[in-house]
């Protein structure tokens, strides 16, 4: 047990589990700084129409050995349906946010009064946690 071998290796372990769970929850705090991010402005994220129109008009002009005018027309056509992508999760986000609201207010209205209070706090708690807008309490008596 005095052998300095067994030292090195239990600081080699402690270290790879510290930074396992450093990455851990770095990785964890990054992604809900995104889907926050995504969440509350879904028309001006960047997101994957986005990325997938350049792709795809990168990857056409190299393959189709595209002129670039042709380019320019693929690219064009390709932003375009990238923006009308965006207005379909636009849209999408809203009729979801909508629905989840009224479902909400659907469970309130079959509990009872007491326990209300106690929906709403955790709704709260959970619609916070994504950087949303907390729907107001029931103010049915």
């Amino acid at each position: 047990m005095n052998d300095p071998r067994w030292r090195g290796w239990i600081i080699a372990v402690a270290i790879f589990i510290l930074g396992v769970g450093a990455g851990g929850a770095g990785m964890a705090w990054a992604g809900i700084r995104v889907f926050r991010h995504v969440l509350q402005n879904p028309a001006n994220s960047r997101g994957l129409a986005d990325r997938a129109a350049e792709r795809i008009g990168t990857d056409l002009t190299q393959k189709l050995q595209l002129t670039p005018d042709e380019s320019a027309q693929v690219h064009a056509i390709l932003a375009q349906s990238a923006v009308a992508l965006k207005n379909i999760r636009t849209q999408a986000s809203t009729q979801a946010t909508a629905e989840l609201r009224a479902a909400v207010q659907r469970i309130a209205e079959t509990l009872p009064r007491e326990k209300r209070a106690e929906l709403y706090r955790v709704i709260a708690q959970r619609y916070k946690r994504l950087g949303l807008a907390v729907p107001p309490p029931d103010q049915t008596p």
